[in-house]
């Protein structure tokens, strides 16, 4: 038995090592760059007249500005020591829950993430919002004849939103089929 619990914490240092290695490489490669192209696009903005052309690198930068928030959010799940769920942020456990629903729908729902998701969310919230969206996942599949579904999940501001929609038919005016 001590053997076995030696070797599980050998493998559980490993992956703690690994996440830090990963964390630190997205931190120092990835976000510095996506930064830099961000700064070379905003000094570029200057220079052109035309407003569409002003307008488009304006949100290019807006977007990469997000993905840098996404990046830094998968950052903090990656070094996120959640008691008893590690390695099942709530990132992980909404991936889950979608790709599940995926087979059962018959199409991959699209998702957007926004926000530190691994680590603002209790773990009591986290439990919520995984059961409210395989619920509503569940209620499209079984009765909305959607072919897409897209599904927003973003925390800001001590609030967190759960957005799912879809293409489907939508309730009969005379309540449940």
């Amino acid at each position: 038995m001590e053997i076995t619990e030696r070797r599980e914490s050998a493998e559980q240092i490993a992956l703690l090592e690994d996440r830090d290695r990963i964390a630190r490489d997205l931190h120092d490669l990835a976000i510095q760059r996506l930064f830099a192209t961000g700064m070379t696009l905003q000094s570029v903005v200057r220079l052109v007249e035309q407003p569409q052309a002003r307008g488009r690198l304006l949100r290019a930068v807006d977007d990469l500005d997000e993905t840098i928030k996404i990046i830094r959010s998968a950052i903090f799940g990656l070094c996120a020591r959640d008691s008893g769920r590690f390695g099942q942020g709530l990132r992980a456990r909404r991936t889950t829950t979608v790709e599940q629903a995926a087979r059962i729908l018959g199409f991959q729902p699209s998702l957007r993430m926004g926000g530190l998701i691994d680590t603002d969310v209790p773990a009591e919230i986290a439990d919520q919002v995984i059961a409210v969206l395989g619920e509503v996942l569940s209620n499209v599949a079984r009765h909305a004849q959607a072919t897409a579904v897209d599904i927003s999940l973003v925390v800001g501001d001590g609030a967190l939103y759960l957005v799912v929609s879809d293409n489907g038919v939508g309730m009969p005016e005379n309540g449940r089929s």
